[in-house]
């Protein structure tokens, strides 16, 4: 991710924790319940930020690429081509000037310029839109991202008339040079070779200037253009991530529990080779299912002639029951082509004891440090404030279960966040939370 970015992203996580957001500790020790804090004020939906954005951008006209500048008269176009002694390779030449010219005089009306301000624009309005609906679905982390899109708006209101006055200014500039050139180039003679090698200077001066002119003012909205690109690229992962799970039929989120990441990998399960499919990671779980076509039969024992899609869920393992994670790169040749490697040892408590993936995609250290977050209740801070009040609602009814059976009086283990209900693993009696009723 762009440096910038990362900055004014760290801004925005300090200042949310520093306005009094608690930190989770992820599982709450029996018969304790998690104090209540202070209720945090709603903000504005993004999709109401988005209209009021809109109906902003719909009264600021958009700037339009200036009108052509009006080609100045070969006045020696006649006397060139009436020349005796014609001089085939500067004749040449002063074609592919005039050809360079033409193709500058489009690139001074900087158009691209001008659609790039549109763009922005149109990606202001559309991204919280967009945010809502991945809220919609159940993405409620990174709850920056709110504050980072209205950041974005009012540093594009500050900057938009400045970027609007720098593209006259240099338009106008850029008009001045190009009349000058091109009475240079209808002045040339195929007989005057150093009035051509002085038309070359002139046109790859114009060049540089144009190029200047543009990166001049490209520069003034190049950090918003940066960031606004690296919030889609994260908004296309997570609809992936969302979409993977819709498309599971054992896979469903616990209470307040939400999906942090997803990648195509393979589980080693024998060696080097075992089932292939996505790994999950959650506020509250690891979860692979594989997800392939696997071969049924084979003709002559080579050739594939049936084959069956499976679709299983192997490993749904409480964050907390990771003991440790092990990340590493493997294979390659010259430090190219290596494989991400994240291996765990999970607790006695957990259904496997060991686990090794193949990361397809994705880097197995960001993997390694974002189950940490969860861990230690980090991740806890990133949650979007519309979704706090669910998680500390969940925090409640997980501390509120029972310390024994109301069966056979087995002691009844802590529970993670999210669950509702516990199996008794010696009488199966179904266990609940004592919730208190309200008013009480």
């Amino acid at each position: 991710m762009a440096t910038d970015r990362g900055s004014m992203r760290d801004k925005m996580r300090r200042a949310r924790r520093a306005a009094g957001t608690r930190k989770s500790t992820g599982s709450p020790r029996k018969g304790i319940r998690p104090a209540k804090k202070p209720t945090v004020g709603r903000r504005a939906r993004p999709t109401k930020r988005a209209n009021a954005t809109q109906r902003k951008i719909s009264q600021r006209p958009m700037p339009k690429p200036p009108a052509r500048r009006k080609p100045i008269a070969h006045a020696g176009a006649a006397t060139a081509a009436a020349t005796s002694a014609v001089n085939e390779q500067l004749r040449a030449t002063i074609n592919q000037l005039h050809t360079k010219f033409d193709r500058l005089e489009s690139d001074a009306q900087m158009s691209d310029i001008y659609s790039s301000i549109g763009d922005i624009d149109a990606r202001l309005t559309e991204l919280p839109f967009t945010l809502e609906n991945l809220r919609d679905r159940g993405y409620v982390h990174a709850g920056e991202l709110e504050d980072l899109l209205e950041a974005l708006d009012d540093k594009w209101d500050e900057v938009r008339p400045r970027v609007d006055n720098a593209l006259r200014n240099q338009v106008r500039r850029l008009d001045s040079e190009m009349d000058q050139t091109e009475r240079q180039l209808n002045r040339l003679r195929v007989t005057n070779k150093s009035a051509v090698s002085s038309a070359e200077t002139a046109v790859s001066n114009l060049e540089r200037q144009i190029r200047g002119a543009k990166t001049a003012v490209s520069g003034l909205y190049d950090g918003i253009d940066t960031e606004l690109y690296q919030i889609e690229y994260e908004f296309n992962q997570v609809k992936k991530m969302l979409d993977l799970l819709d498309g599971s039929q054992e896979i469903h989120m616990q209470e307040a529990e939400g999906p942090l990441l997803a990648v195509e990998s393979e589980w080693h399960q024998d060696g080097e080779e075992g089932p292939k499919g996505y790994l999950f990671l959650t506020d509250q779980r690891l979860l692979f299912e594989q997800r392939e076509e696997v071969v049924t039969k084979k003709r002559f024992g080579i050739f594939k002639t049936e084959s069956e899609m499976v679709q299983k869920l192997h490993v749904d393992v409480s964050v907390h029951d990771i003991e440790s994670v092990q990340h590493k790169e493997e294979g390659g040749f010259l430090g190219m082509g290596k494989d991400d490697i994240i291996e765990f040892v999970f607790a006695a408590t957990a259904s496997l004891s060991r686990a090794r993936f193949h990361l397809k995609g994705q880097d197995s250290e960001e993997w390694a440090a974002m189950i940490k977050r969860v861990q230690t209740g980090d991740i806890d801070e990133d949650r979007a404030d519309d979704y706090v009040d669910e998680m500390e609602a969940a925090e409640e009814t997980a501390a509120s279960f029972p310390e024994n059976c109301p069966t056979c009086f087995a002691d009844v283990p802590p529970q993670q966040r999210g669950v509702t209900s516990y199996e008794c693993e010696f009488c199966a009696t179904i266990i609940t939370p004592d919730v208190p009723e309200s008013g009480t």
